[in-house]
Formats: structure tokens, sequence, C-alpha cells
């Protein structure tokens, strides 16, 4: 875990960087006093959580390459926590993920969802998110989706790893996302009902 400390006047972090615009942007959605939590590990070693909610939920903005390992180490060490990824940091990323969700078959029409059914390798960035426990939304910006029903605007895609190496792709409306942080409000898709798991009261157990 002492690996991905971040970097502070008492620890030096081999894997701190300096943080973007983006990186920024999305910390500042959220109190002041949500923002860079510090936690001690057991052998003393300082980590420091992006954003931290009052029910103890931790939000990590993810611009840079993160390996397995680290992702493990925070994911263990938090426990309760999302992912929220830069999609936009590598330009092949975002077409890769076009193309995959253009040949991959829609999922729950029965209910009107607006999921598609992935697989693992069909895009480098869904590749190398895989293996995690804790939930990976990605962020693409207003990058538009040539797909019914959907805003141009204002969209995350909420991944979720199966057995078998699928991935279910859901995009959700950015703010709602936000919105449920701060206040627990239900995660809004675009013609998809919210999973049980989000659609109670109060915040979701990540």
């Amino acid at each position: 875990m002492h690996q991905w400390a971040h970097i502070s006047a008492a620890v030096c972090d081999r894997w701190w960087e300096p943080e973007t615009e983006w990186h920024r942007a999305w910390k500042n959605l959220f109190p002041t006093e949500w923002q860079e939590i510090r936690h001690v590990a057991i052998d003393g070693e300082v980590h420091i959580a992006d954003v931290k909610t009052e029910s103890s939920t931790v939000i990590e903005f993810q611009h840079s390459t993160i390996s397995p390992q680290e992702r493990a180490s925070r994911e263990a060490f938090y426990g309760s926590m999302i992912w929220i990824v830069d999609g936009t940091r590598l330009k092949r990323d975002l077409s890769s993920f076009r193309e995959a969700l253009l040949n991959a078959p829609p999922v729950g029409v029965e209910t009107d969802a607006r999921s598609w059914l992935l697989f693992a390798r069909a895009a480098a960035l869904i590749e190398r998110w895989r293996g995690g426990k804790r939930p990976v939304f990605l962020d693409f910006g207003d990058a538009e989706f040539p797909l019914a029903r959907m805003s141009s605007t204002g969209v995350l895609w909420w991944l979720s790893y199966a057995l078998g190496g699928r991935v279910i792709a859901t995009p959700v409306d950015r703010q709602s996302v936000v919105d449920h942080m701060l206040s627990g409000t239900s995660i809004r898709g675009f013609g998809r009902p919210v999973p049980p798991t989000l659609r109670r009261s109060g915040r979701p157990r990540f």
C-alpha cells in the first residue's frame, strides 16, 4: 500500500503525479472539506483520498495509468470506494470503446435497458480496468456516441465486470452520479432502470 501515497512534506511517493485540470475540476464538484482526506496506514504512511463523502465512500479520480497491484492495494485500504477514470488521456481509447459498442449486443431489452455486453478485450481501456472489486466510471468528457435515446453531453460509462471476461457498459448521467454521492439521490441511466443496489434509499455500499 505504501507505493501509492500522495506526495506531501512527509511522504515521497513514486506513484505521485501533478494534478491535471480534469482532476481538479472533478474534485471541485464536492465540498472542500471532503477533499484530500488523509489516512494513516498501520505502518505510519499517509494516504490521501481525493474525496471522501459523509458516508465514508472514497472517490478516486484516475488520469494516469495504474498497475493492477496499485489498484488492488487502494481498494483494500479504502474498502468503500469508486473510481472515476479519465477516458480522454489516450485518443485511441475513445475510438476503440466506440467500436466495441458498435459490435456489442444490447442487454436488458425486456426492461428497455440501455446497456451493452462487451468483452474485456474488446477495448484496451476496458481490459486495463478488469479485475478490480470496486465500481468504475469512465469519463470521455462530452464525446458523442451514435446511440439512440442518449444525451450528447454529460455521460459517464459505468463498467460492471462479470465472470468469463464479460463487461456490461451502462451510460449514466454524469451529474446524477455527483448528486448521488452528495445526497444519495438515484443514479440516472438513459432508458435504463437503476439496478436494485443503487435504487434503495441512501447511498450504496460500494
